[in-house]
């Protein structure tokens, strides 16, 4: 079983999502949560270090995405290669010799998806089936270092385990954020049900500052 698209194209520039009937969504997933988090100074401070945490980001989803699909996907994309690790084999390697591949299954990764009645649509970067057959979200996260501190992802798994769980009916029972630092991966597991609750509460909290409505 490897889930299917649902007609959903990004631009991988602003980030901005598009279904094939050319509806466009004001705003992402990560926008929306980041609205309501982060104060501006933060944002400021996060996007001044972009040059730093971007090409380590997408060099290690990209070694992920590509280790999902040649190794779970029964029809993987055509031309499919492994990424280049670069600069970053200490966080890839054991991110993909870690023992969770042995223990679950991938369905689905970079799984795009949305709601209409919140006007918002957003990306998993993994959908995965457990051993008991219920199925979770997880999130990867790359840090610079082992002292990295973690931070709250339960919104953005949230916002999957609404979307990706409506969309494909799918039994969601757990998430998980995979904390990928040099030399070490270590797995963060929660609850479907308060990741779910995290991204209401701050869907309440968008639509009360930013869709007064």
């Amino acid at each position: 079983m490897w889930l299917q698209p649902l007609g959903l194209t990004r631009d991988q520039e602003t980030w901005t999502y598009r279904l094939s009937n050319g509806h466009q969504f004001p705003v992402s997933v990560t926008s929306l949560i980041s609205a309501v988090s982060k104060t501006p100074e933060q944002l400021a401070a996060i996007m001044s270090s972009r040059h730093i945490w971007e090409p380590r980001g997408n060099t290690i989803h990209k070694a992920l995405e590509v280790m999902a699909h040649q190794r779970f996907n029964p029809s993987p994309p055509p031309n499919l290669s492994p990424a280049l690790h670069g600069d970053y084999g200490a966080w890839i390697e054991p991110l993909l010799a870690h023992e969770l591949w042995d223990r679950i299954s991938v369905i689905g990764a970079e799984v795009m998806a949305y709601s209409l009645r919140r006007n918002v649509a957003g990306t998993a970067d993994l959908v995965i089936r457990f051993a008991d057959g219920t199925y979770g979200i997880a999130d990867l996260k790359t840090q610079s270092s082992e002292r990295s501190t973690p931070y709250d992802t339960r919104p953005q798994l949230g916002a999957g385990v609404e979307m990706i769980g409506d969309h494909y009916k799918l039994l969601i029972s757990r998430c998980l954020t995979l904390w990928s630092r040099p030399g070490s991966l270590v797995i963060q597991t929660h609850t479907a049900d308060e990741c779910l609750q995290a991204w209401l509460d701050v869907c309440e909290q968008y639509a009360a500052r930013f869709r007064p409505w």
